[in-house]
């Protein structure tokens, strides 16, 4: 009965028309809500990125209510691969929000870029223009199968079709037409 009442009175002591706000998980600095922000911002940027890491972060003020963080990252992917970039972002004291993110110098590990993925892409755009080329010398050979679908009428009410090589005689098959047309 006493945990009742003590519920009762606790609810008449908060407002009506108020609700508890929910806790809002916020970052403890510039530095962790930029960090968030960038791994964000990579793999929307990079969809291949997998398993971003921020490996520094230098905070300096930006202004009366902001501070500017930069650092250095990288990122797995898919092909096991890693990439390192810089990144830049700018953090709000007033609303904890980040803006101005920035990430630049992609550069993969081994040296590489992504230019053997550009290399693949006109590799097969080449293989892709062979093949339709080649296509085309296949819709020749098309035209000539279609001028063996010609139909013609050797006389009235014959009409004689190439590709079947036979004739009928007013809709019916007429051998002695496809004998004279196609056999002598």
């Amino acid at each position: 009965m006493r945990i009742a009442h003590t519920l009762a009175i606790a609810a008449l002591a908060v407002p009506l028309g108020t609700a508890p706000a929910p806790a809002v998980a916020q970052p403890g600095s510039p530095a962790e809500a930029c960090s968030l922000a960038i791994r964000y911002e990579v793999q929307d940027r990079f969809p291949q990125a997998r398993g971003v890491r921020v490996r520094s972060a230098d905070v300096s003020q930006a202004g009366r209510n902001q501070a500017r963080v930069s650092g250095r990252g990288e990122f797995e992917d898919r092909n096991g691969g890693e990439a390192r970039f810089q990144y830049g972002c700018t953090y709000s004291y007033r609303n904890g929000r980040t803006s101005q993110l920035d990430i630049s110098d992609v550069h993969h590990k081994d040296g590489g870029s992504n230019g053997a993925a550009v290399a693949g892409l006109v590799i097969g755009a080449i293989v892709l223009g062979a093949i339709v080329a080649g296509s085309k010398d296949k819709d020749k050979d098309r035209d000539d199968d279609w001028r063996n679908d010609e139909v013609w009428s050797p006389a009235n009410g014959v009409r004689c079709v190439q590709r079947e090589r036979a004739c009928y005689k007013n809709g019916r098959f007429s051998q002695s037409w496809t004998d004279r047309v196609f056999y002598r």
